[in-house]
């Protein structure tokens, strides 16, 4: 009976062995991608080593962590996105963005920060051992005077060692050059004497001042600058009598000494609050008076006869702006003189301009304008041949009157353009000139036309030296002859000498039907004195 169940319980343990064995054999394998199933070892160290490479580490880490506000992390991002127009924002942008997201230079200056603070610290360590080796060499030179010869050898080398790699380190010195930042201030006495010193400089110094009142009484001052801290100390000079620089009436000083012996430099007078007001009207002139002269002896071969020229330029600017209104106002006078061989003095040049032209900004650069005119002589003119007077005030006066867009897209270029123009010829004395010299009917003082009006001005300086000053007036009859214009153009070449002195040429060519068939021309060459004010 005891052999059976013996056997019994044998056969059952080795069943059960076997069903186990079986069930090491199966294993629940999950449904993943073809590239994830690996076949597995029974071996749990094989296993291990088989599945370890499908375990990866993801290190998800956000780009620009090093900077704190997450505003300008995210307008980095959005700013390397966009597209920029110019190629110069971008070049800037890149620039800043380049800065912002380099963290190496955030820990790079933390370090060399902190290694700032520590320099003070390092300089006094280094006065510390430098003391020792000092009282060490003093001391051995009292114990052994007879060794005193060879006492550089028997001191600390290793001391020595670190005070030489410290000196003639170039980093530490750099280090410490940068880390002073020293600030430079000036003290000033009552009579303005300065005295400069330098703060934060690693090492204490002394300066000697003179403190000084307004009446001139002095006294010695020590100024100690601390190493550190943007620190001063003063120290007066003692067992020292003042001297008195200025004299002064004796009740004034009394009267100071016993009432307010130092309130009295320093009392502050009211204050008066002024009203700001911008400037609307704006004024200047240019006065030119310039010669020419030329002389022949009477034994000159080629013949010849001397000539002298005068000639004067006077102009005046009256300009008023206000918001989008602008009123410009200008006279310009000319008179010249010429006087040649034995003949009198005769006026070559007598012109009388003035102009009036109101604006109010229209769009950009253009203006709505309204614009008059008028030129005529002031004293009488008279031709060289005939003695014949061909003019006279207002004989004839020109008046145009004219409407329209003036472009000014610089102070010194200005377009006029204008469709709608009228233009008045009078006579006042018709009897001292004859008005059909100006295109006036016998018995008449007027004459009015209707046309079409452009007036160019620009100024250009070019060398420093040469401003050339350009005007050019067309005008296009709706009535007489609308095919035919008038022209006035007048060119001024200023040579510049010195802030007095020029050379000028002026040239000026009219082409009017009125007047002649052909195109008029005029120059002059002159050197002369010039005054703006």
């Amino acid at each position: 009976m005891r052999n059976l169940v013996l056997i019994t319980f044998i056969f059952l343990l080795s069943i059960n062995s076997l069903f186990a064995q079986k069930r090491e054999h199966i294993r629940v394998v999950p449904k993943l991608s073809h590239s994830y199933v690996l076949p597995l070892k029974h071996n749990k160290r094989d296993s291990l080593y088989h599945t370890r490479p499908q375990l990866k580490y993801i290190y998800l880490r956000h780009k620009n962590q090093h900077i704190d506000d997450p505003l300008v992390r995210y307008a980095l991002d959005n700013l390397k996105k966009e597209r920029m127009k110019y190629y110069e924002l971008y070049k800037a942008i890149n620039t800043l963005s380049d800065y912002a997201e380099n963290e190496h230079i955030k820990y790079m200056l933390n370090y060399v920060r902190n290694y700032f603070e520590t320099v003070q610290a390092k300089e006094e360590a280094i006065r510390q051992i430098e003391d020792r080796i000092k009282r060490d060499s003093v001391d051995f030179y009292k114990e052994h005077p007879e060794d005193s010869v060879q006492y550089d050898k028997l001191l600390n080398q290793n001391l020595k060692a670190l005070l030489s790699f410290m000196d003639q380190d170039v980093n530490y010195q750099w280090l410490k050059e940068k880390s002073r930042d020293s600030v430079q201030i000036t003290l000033l006495s009552a009579s303005n004497r300065p005295k400069n010193l330098w703060l934060n400089t690693g090492k204490t110094q002394y300066y000697r001042f003179m403190a000084e009142n307004f009446i001139g009484d002095t006294i010695g001052t020590w100024v100690k600058v601390m190493p550190r801290g943007n620190q001063l100390k003063f120290f007066l000079d003692e067992n020292v009598y003042q001297y008195q620089k200025y004299s002064e009436p004796k009740e004034i000083v009394e009267e100071c000494l016993l009432e307010a012996p130092d309130s009295m430099y320093f009392v502050l007078s009211e204050m008066k609050i002024g009203k700001i007001t911008k400037r609307r009207w704006m004024y200047y002139s240019d006065v030119t008076f310039s010669f020419g002269q030329g002389f022949i002896s009477s034994n000159w071969a080629s013949g010849g006869e001397n000539s002298l020229s005068i000639l004067s330029d006077i102009k005046y600017f009256a300009t008023y702006k206000k918001n989008n209104t602008t009123w410009e106002n200008s006279i310009r006078y000319r008179l010249g003189a010429l006087k040649s061989g034995s003949e009198d003095l005769s006026k070559n040049e007598d012109k009388l301009e003035l102009q009036s032209k109101l604006g109010i900004k229209a769009f950009k650069h253009w203006n709505y304008a309204t614009q008059f005119d008028m030129n005529t002589v002031l004293f009488k003119t008279k031709n060289n041949p005939d003695k014949e007077v061909i003019a006279a005030f207002l004989t004839p006066g020109n008046f145009t009157l004219s409407l329209g867009l003036d472009y000014k897209p610089k102070n010194n270029i200005s377009l006029y353009l204008s469709p709608i123009a009228g233009q008045w010829v009078y006579m006042r004395d018709t009897n001292l000139v004859a008005p059909s010299r100006y295109g006036l009917e016998i018995g008449k003082k007027f004459k009015s036309d209707a046309g079409a009006k452009i007036e160019l001005k620009n100024q250009h300086e070019l060398f420093k030296f040469l401003k050339i000053d350009n005007h050019l007036i067309i005008f296009s009859s709706y009535y007489e002859q609308p095919e035919k214009l008038t022209l006035d153009w007048r060119l001024t070449l200023n040579f510049k000498i010195n802030y007095f002195m020029q050379t000028s040429v002026y040239a000026n060519a009219v082409y009017n039907q009125n007047d002649s068939k052909k195109i008029q021309l005029k120059q002059t060459l002159n050197l002369g004195v010039y005054f703006r004010f």
